[in-house]
């Protein structure tokens, strides 16, 4: 096989697997179920998703780094810095 053929056949499945990968997330969130958020929520903590909120445990938050004081020091000056 020439190397020519080689560069269209990985072009070829490259974009075969991108949409691919596209029609399948469209498929995944084309008809989204709208709930109210006592009900996201129950469901949630029924999938694990969330701690429990009566004790103020947030391991479920994105902001667990600001909130703890813990950083790895990219993008922000920390108290070694100062």
């Amino acid at each position: 096989m020439s190397a020519g053929a080689l560069v269209v056949v990985v072009l070829f499945l490259g974009l075969a697997f991108t949409f691919g990968l596209y029609a399948l997330i469209r498929e995944e969130t084309s008809n989204p179920r709208v709930v109210d958020r006592a009900t996201a929520e129950r469901e949630a903590q029924e999938r694990g998703g969330l701690g429990d909120r009566s004790r103020g445990d947030r391991t479920g938050s994105p902001n667990t780094d600001r909130e703890t004081g813990d950083d790895d020091g990219w993008g922000s000056l920390g108290r070694r810095d100062e």
